[in-house]
Parts: C-alpha cells; structure tokens; sequence
C-alpha cells in the first residue's frame, strides 16, 4: 500500500487527486471558512473520499456538519481535542433535509495509539424510507398494504413480486427502519428518453428502495444501481404437444417414408400396366373375345387388391392368374404391415418434435402472450426475427390481438392447439388443479425470452447500499430465500404414468382424412354422373336430328 501526504493551499488546482481509488482529506476546523474545502469537489460525501476534522468545538462544528448532504454511505470523522488527546466520532444523516437527523456518535479515542470502542454500524432506527413497489394486476375489497402483508399464498406471484416484498419486511426487521409505500404497475421502461414506473420513480428520486426486483437490463443500470441478484424467472411458452404436428394427413402418411410411398405407388402402376398388357395380349389371341380390357378395369382391379377386395376379371390365361396372385400377395404384407404401423403410431406417445421458437412458428398451435407489460415490450423492441415474425403473424394481427389474462390464456391451453406465453410461476398453479394427469404429461415449454435474472435496486449513488446488499446476501447465505422460493413458488405438475394416462381414443381430427377422401369421391362420382347424363343427353338428340326426314319445300 502506498501512502502519500501533501500539504495543499488549493484542492481544486491537484486534478491528480482523483487518480487514487482511496483519498483522505484532514481538515482543521480552526482555520477560517474551512468548510469552503468542501466545494472544492464535486461529490466530497461520496467515494473515493475520507474526511477527518480536527475539531475543538464540538457543537459549533456539529451544527456546520448538519448542513451538508453526509450520507451514510459518507466517512466523514470528527476527532474532537481533549486534553491531548482525541474523541473520535462518526457523523451522517440519517435522512438528509429531515429535522434531527443528523447524527455524531463516538467510536473510538486516539491518546497516542487508536483504541476503537465499538465496530462501526450505522442504524437505520428511526430512518422513514419511500419503498415502491409493483403490481399491476387490480385488487378489489382490500387496501395494498394490507394484500402485501398477507401470509397465505397468492396463486399470482409472477417476476417473484410478492416474496421479495417479503424479502423487504425481513429486511425492515434486520436494520428497524419503518417505510412508506407507494405503488406502480410498471417495473420500469423507456420512453420518450425517461422511465416510468419503478425505475423512474428511483431515477427522480421518489422513492428510495426498490419493493420489487426487476431483470437485468443495461438501459436500466445506467439511471439506477443493482445491488443484488434475487431469483431467477422462466417465461416461456406453455402448450399441450399435438398429436401430429403434421395435421391429420400425417396421420397417415407417418408408417412409411417417401422412398417406400414412391416405390409402392411405382410398383402398383407397373402391375396394372403389365396386367393390362396381358388382357389386350389374351383378348388378341382369342379372336372375338368380349371381355373388358379397358384401363380403368385394370386400375379398379388395383385399387381392390389394396383394400383387400376380389374383382371379376377374366382369368383364362395363366400369366394373368400369376399376376393377380403375387399382386394380392404383395399387397396383403403391405396391407397388414400399414395397418399395425397405422395403430402402433396411435397407440403410443407421440414424439415432441416442437422444441424451438422456429418449430412453434411453422406449426399449426395458435399462439397467445399473457398481457403484462414486459411481454409487450418485448415483443415491441426485440430484434430476433423468429420473434417479430411470430409477433406479426400469430399474436398481434389485423383480424387478432391475442393478448390474454393468466387464467383465459391456460383454459386455451387446456382445450389444445394453442400455446401460451407466460411465467411458469404463474402457469404452474393454474396446471396442477385444471389439467388432467395426461394433458400434463402433454405439456411442452418452449422460450421466447431465455431465462432471466433479477436483481434488488436502488437510487444511483443510494446511500443504503450497503445495507440492502448486505442484508440479501446474508439472507441468501441462511437459507430465508430458498425457503421464501419454496413456500411461493409451485413446482412443475409431474407427469405420471397410470392406466389412465394411456386410454386411447381417436377424435374427430384424426379421423378427418378418410372422410375428407370419402366425401371427395361422392363429390366427383356425381360430378361424372352428371356429365354422363348430360353427354348421353346430348348425343341422343343429335341421333334424333339427324334421323329425320328432310322436309320438301311445297311448290305453288
């Protein structure tokens, strides 16, 4: 350690003064107007700067101190002469501006050698504190004090507001400094070049503590001081994973991959060209043969062998009866392989394949966000381009603004297909008591916003840093903040395996494919019926015409 000492007529002319991280500036309160020494710096109560006054009236220098913004985080010293030796006393305010606050209590005496009667420790008994704190969400038949002072668990407790409220009455307990509460719904964001809320309550120095902690953001630090971090929070989307992503199509295009679909579909069509190759062959060597040979004969005859379903083709020639039976044999190991791959893939937990924010945006899930302020802002300022296309095309629309309270946006998660934005604090409670053992066993989470963490603030410069940072720490290295987590936070629903959870049932989803392809070929089976009619319609009329007589022209 070095230590340097100089003795200076004028402070302000050393700019090297303000190299060194620790500064003392020994003051005799003797000499005329030597209070003016203060103003010779910017911010002479504040760090890197220690004073020491040598005093020999006590009151008279005590009523000058009183004067001056002396902070508690200031280290302002008073050694008051006494027969040659030297009382040593510790001044601050303990709320600067406010009648008696000032304060000069002893903490040592220096006759030769230092002997320092007590640890340094100042209180904050008696210290008033504006303490703010955020709550967005109304509150009805009950005062905010009383709601915040209640012991019960709260369903709602995102962002940790009401344990860390908690957090701040153990706090409160630690130091006996008494508050003033003061309420906002917002943690604190920028506009216009100023912060409302929290934040810019602190910033204009409404309030002194911080009753809510808030994330971690550089904006922020640079008006206000992170003092320490609290708990971490988890907002993500909450949905019940579909059963095919894919849609209902998938459903049944799943048992095979596209090299066996296209191999199958190859192979069918050669089977029924050879097939009709055979029957055009055999009706040429059998001269006046009446059977049909057309090509739609011979695609129906395809179509049948994969239902499983005979057809009545003529069979005379022994390279047709080979054909039909290794077709039939084909497409029986193809029929029962597709239909026990085709149940298996009902049967049996469906894979989550909707891991990313990229993967929930092409899905077919709509999407909500919880309406709360920091998702708004969010989605408003974020430069992820995942989250301002999802932001775009599925939560704020022209034709939608899906923007929901906690309690509607899980009832959409419950009814399935819809994924919901919000804090697993919340989420969590509302899931254990509405979903059911296999919804919950459904459940994917998905992050927008990566899990963040959060921190208590405090003016900038605040002079009860120190306190509030070390109080939380001291409660975090005790165990008071895992146990506060613990007592408000619900964890996940855990997903349990029973009979229950594995009862299968097909809905009207699944099964839309084969109606759609049942009522596709009612549509177009009268669609050619129709254009028969009108074919075989019009073909007789001009049968009709052209039969009849050719009419004379009478002579006169």
């Amino acid at each position: 350690m070095r230590v340097s000492v100089s003795h200076i007529n004028d402070i302000s002319a050393h700019n090297w003064l303000y190299q060194y991280s620790r500064l003392g500036v020994i003051v005799d309160t003797s000499c005329n107007l030597w209070e003016t020494s203060f103003s010779a710096f910017h911010e002479p109560f504040q760090s890197p700067l220690s004073w020491i006054l040598k005093s020999d009236n006590f009151s008279k220098t005590k009523d000058i101190l009183s004067q001056y913004p002396i902070e508690f985080n200031s280290d302002v010293n008073v050694l008051l002469n006494r027969s040659g030796s030297y009382k040593i006393y510790d001044s601050y305010n303990k709320r600067y501006n406010r009648k008696d606050s000032f304060i000069l209590s002893e903490i040592g005496y220096w006759d030769g050698n230092l002997s320092l009667l007590t640890k340094r420790n100042k209180q904050l008994t008696g210290v008033r504190l504006q303490l703010t704190v955020v709550y967005p969400d109304p509150i009805s038949n009950i005062t905010f004090n009383h709601f915040l002072n209640l012991h019960k668990k709260s369903q709602i407790d995102s962002l940790h507001k009401l344990k860390f409220f908690t957090l701040m009455m153990y706090l409160r307990d630690m130091y006996n400094f008494t508050y003033n509460l003061q309420r906002t719904a917002s943690w604190g964001y920028l506009h216009n070049g100023s912060f409302d809320g929290l934040v810019g309550a602190l910033q204009r120095k409404e309030s002194d503590i911080g009753g809510t902690s808030v994330f971690f953001r550089k904006d922020r630090s640079e008006v206000i001081d992170y003092v320490a971090e609290t708990w971490g929070s988890r907002i993500c989307f909450i949905f019940r994973h579909p059963k095919n992503p894919g849609g209902s199509f998938a459903i049944y295009a799943r048992p095979l991959v596209n090299a066996v679909w296209y191999s199958t579909v190859g192979l069918l069509l050669f089977i029924g060209a050879f097939l009709y190759g055979l029957l055009k062959l055999n009706t040429f060597l059998r001269l006046g043969g009446s059977e049909d040979t057309t090509p739609s004969l011979t695609a129906l005859f395809v179509f049948s062998a994969l239902g499983q379903q005979g057809m009545s083709i003529h069979r005379g020639s022994t390279a047709v009866k080979i054909t039909i039976f290794i077709t039939f044999m084909f497409t029986l190991t193809l029929y029962q392989y597709y239909n026990a791959m085709l149940v298996s893939t009902l049967l049996r937990e469906p894979p989550k394949t909707i891991r990313t924010l990229t993967e929930l945006l092409n899905s077919n899930l709509k999407i909500g966000v919880e309406d709360v302020v920091y998702n708004r802002d969010y989605l408003k300022h974020t430069t992820d381009p995942v989250a301002k296309s999802l932001y775009r095309q599925k939560v704020l629309t022209a034709r939608e603004n899906n923007f929901y309270p906690p309690i509607k946006g899980m009832e959409l998660v419950k009814s399935g297909g819809f994924a919901f934005h919000v804090d697993t604090i919340i989420a969590y409670p509302i899931m254990r008591w509405s979903l059911t053992e296999s919804e919950i066993c459904e459940v994917q989470e998905v992050y927008m916003i990566p899990p963040q963490k959060m921190g208590a603030i405090l003016q900038k410069r605040s002079p009860y840093k120190e306190h509030v940072s070390l109080g939380i720490r001291k409660m975090l290295e005790t165990g008071v903040m895992s146990r506060l987590k613990a007592i408000w936070d619900e964890a996940k629903p855990p997903c349990i395996r029973t009979p229950d959870t594995r009862a299968f049932s097909v809905d009207i989803q699944e099964f839309s494919t084969a109606l759609i392809l049942l009522g596709i070929g009612n549509i177009l089976a009268l669609t050619v019926l129709v254009i028969e009619n009108i074919v075989f319609r019009a073909s007789k009329n001009s049968k009709f015409i052209a039969e009849m007589p050719t009419l004379k022209k009478p002579s006169f």
